[in-house]
């Protein structure tokens, strides 16, 4: 018997006897004093294994039963974890079972390994908001140590961070607290999955070196593990980054691994994954100035799944190549009312005021009022770095000279956003 069990033992008695209305001099007579069982209830002591059978059996507890019934909750929580994980759904029973055994009075350490599972249920529902709530219950019992619960807690509270956006949460926790450590005696594959979790949270800072430097950890450690889809993230996660760094060819070898695992994998070939496959392929050319072959595979992506920002992205390819049947023809199929997502619906605007060229100063001042600010406020700087020098251009065309400047200040501020995260 671990310590770690002996208090859940001692965690155990305390609840059973409090169910029972018992006082500790009820349950200890015969087996040792009430002061000794108040320290065997709050773990202050660790008594011999017989002390703990001999109490749970006046309160009517097996030990050893209780031991297998952990044990069979163990190893199905872990499987349920591992489906999770892996992005596979729950049979109808599993989740009843699961639902059943989930409570929020923390006993043991099975109970709150019961929370966490379906914490990570909840958000694989994209029930995130839930998941925090059950999550924020949970934290005052993880003591910080290389142990299942925490690693985890670690790993849940990643996912949730980045479901609400909060990219610099998990990489100052990094930083301050390296809870990479706490996941040194986790398995391969949960280590490989907070690696590509910081990953993406330093690619969304812009701190794309450092972006890179832990997709490559992601990659050393999942090496040899037969998971195809996470695979296909890890090389299109690893092609973004390349891509941010300049390194295009880099980025499109990557993107072609990706390509080859899709075409002989076929459990993984959904449109969804051939769509942000070809998505992120078309911005690796747009970035290159190659709009011509960035508008091609933007349209392959939207053919195998309609997804609005990649017609955003394809509208603004087309615009970038001067394809005005192209663009007008977007214009027709999208109109405005279709877009619910903020940045695409300013896109939009910003798109068509362009594409028209019959802009006054008035109506480039009320759209940049209306849209720089928020792209700043998100932090959207790479939107920043393409619409303001360009509405500074149309400023310049009118000789607006001033707005033209404020228009490029916006930029400017944005670029040196970028290089200080970069250089961080």
């Amino acid at each position: 018997m671990t310590d770690q069990e002996a208090k859940n033992w001692g965690r155990l008695i305390k609840y059973h006897r409090q169910q029972q209305g018992l006082k500790q001099e009820d349950v200890s007579v015969g087996i040792c004093t009430p002061s000794y069982l108040s320290r065997i209830e709050n773990g202050v002591v660790i008594a011999e294994q017989k002390v703990y059978e001999m109490l749970l059996a006046s309160l009517g507890v097996d030990l050893a039963q209780e031991k297998e019934n952990l044990e069979m909750k163990h190893s199905f929580l872990e499987t349920i974890y591992a489906k999770l994980l892996s992005n596979e759904s729950l049979t109808e029973n599993e989740l009843t079972k699961l639902e059943s055994y989930h409570t929020e009075i923390f006993q043991q350490e099975i109970d709150l390994l019961a929370g966490l599972v379906y914490s990570r249920y909840l958000f694989s529902i994209d029930s995130s908001k839930k998941a925090r709530e059950l999550l924020l219950k949970i934290e005052p019992f993880i003591t910080w140590h290389q142990d299942r619960i925490t690693q985890m807690y670690i790993a849940i509270t990643t996912n949730v961070h980045l479901a609400f956006m909060e990219f610099q949460q998990i990489i100052l926790r990094e930083e301050q607290e390296h809870v990479s450590n706490y996941m040194n005696s986790a398995n391969h594959f949960e280590q490989a999955n907070y690696f590509y979790h910081l990953a993406f949270a330093h690619h969304r800072y812009y701190s794309f070196q450092q972006a890179l430097d832990y997709i490559n950890s992601a990659t050393q450690v999942f090496t040899h593990q037969f998971k195809p889809l996470f695979q296909l993230k890890l090389y299109s996660m690893k092609g973004v980054i390349l891509n941010d760094l300049y390194r295009f060819q880099e980025a499109l070898i990557e993107f072609e691994a990706g390509q080859d695992l899709l075409r002989n994998v076929e459990t993984i070939q959904t449109p969804r994954q051939w769509s942000s496959l070809y998505n992120n392929i078309a911005y690796c050319y747009e970035c290159q100035g190659s709009f011509k072959e960035a508008m091609s595979y933007y349209e392959q992506a939207n053919n195998f799944g309609e997804d609005l920002h990649t017609v955003i992205n394809w509208m603004r390819a087309s615009y970038q190549e001067r394809d005005e049947e192209t663009l007008n023809q977007l214009f027709i199929e999208y109109p405005k009312d279709r877009f619910n997502v903020t940045h695409h619906h300013y896109q939009l605007l910003l798109l068509k005021c362009a594409s028209e060229g019959n802009f006054t100063i008035t109506k480039l001042k009320d759209l940049e009022e209306l849209v720089f600010p928020y792209f700043k406020q998100q932090e959207y700087y790479s939107l920043t770095l393409y619409y303001a020098p360009l509405w500074a251009g149309f400023y310049e065309k009118l000789h607006a000279h001033k707005q033209a400047n404020i228009c490029l200040k916006h930029a400017f501020v944005a670029s040196e956003k970028v290089r200080q995260r970069m250089s961080s």
